[in-house]
């Protein structure tokens, strides 16, 4: 356990056509409008909310903070306002998940959520390549791992687009909403992540 922050968001993070940024409460409509949806929550170990639900999960995932075993962050993807377009405003179309799963070891579990009205457009990868930049840059993890179910086939995609490999599958490792469900592990370490980079710049 530490009492010292090894990371700390508290300023937007800009991508080339996003921003990450820390959700609040004024964030309920737009995170609702994917989180209370079936096709959203099926692969997801929680079970659908509605939105008085979601406003009380919201308000838990505030956090800006990483210092011990366990610490999570959650970033909100915000899609700025179409310059030019009167009714364009910023919008939540999803979120970043960023774990500490161990101080000592440097390790470190990513996870994503995008309202399906956004998939396609390649938002998924750039907010999830920012958030392994800030793990790898700024918390100086030595690995980052990606766990889901095998059956969402868009988000194994988006681990081989940021370069992670396919390191288990593990069979009925859980009851998982009523059934017997799969866990898949993906995971990239620092030297692969900045080899990666070197290549690409």
């Amino acid at each position: 356990m530490s009492d010292e922050a090894l990371l700390r968001v508290t300023d937007p993070i800009r991508t080339e056509r996003l921003v990450l940024r820390t959700l609040t409460p004024d964030d309920l409509d737009d995170v609702f409008a994917y989180a209370g949806r079936d096709d959203v929550i099926r692969y997801l170990p929680w079970p659908k909310r509605n939105r008085d639900e979601v406003a009380e999960h919201l308000a838990r995932r505030l956090n800006t903070t990483l210092a011990s075993d366990g610490d999570v962050i959650v970033l909100g993807i915000e899609l700025p306002a179409t310059s030019g377009d009167p009714e364009s405003r910023p919008r939540i179309i999803g979120d970043m998940t960023l774990v500490l799963s161990s101080v000592e070891h440097r390790q470190a579990t990513i996870g994503w959520v995008l309202n399906p009205e956004y998939q396609g457009k390649g938002y998924a990868a750039e907010a999830s390549s920012r958030v392994l930049t800030l793990a790898f840059d700024e918390l100086h993890s030595h690995r980052v791992i990606a766990e889901l179910d095998p059956r969402n086939t868009a988000s194994a995609a988006l681990c081989y687009r940021l370069g992670m490999r396919l390191e288990g599958h593990f069979v009925h490792s859980e009851i998982f909403k009523g059934e017997w469900g799969d866990l898949a592990v993906y995971a990239i370490l620092d030297v692969e992540w900045n080899a990666r980079n070197a290549l690409d710049g």
